[in-house]
């Protein structure tokens, strides 16, 4: 007698699932990743912001100062 099998899934329909995998994860993390870039501000900017005490942590490089307002997002 000859055996019954289950027709196999086609291999697009694990590319669909894939794909569709991939959209939801880069609509999740592309805007977590992209709320943490840091921004390019100008020197008055960075001192009014001093003025105003509205500056959390600084860090001084060569050429660079990387700073944090109070809510600690980098700027």
């Amino acid at each position: 007698m000859k055996e019954v099998k289950t027709p196999k899934k086609p291999l697009a329909y694990y590319y669909g699932i894939v794909l569709i995998v991939l959209i939801v994860f880069n609509l999740v993390v592309t805007p977590i990743l992209m709320e943490h870039q840091v921004k390019e501000t100008d020197y008055g900017t960075f001192m009014s912001m001093i003025e105003k005490k509205n500056i959390g942590e600084v860090e001084v490089k060569d050429n660079q100062i990387i700073f944090t307002d109070k809510d600690q997002k980098n700027i």
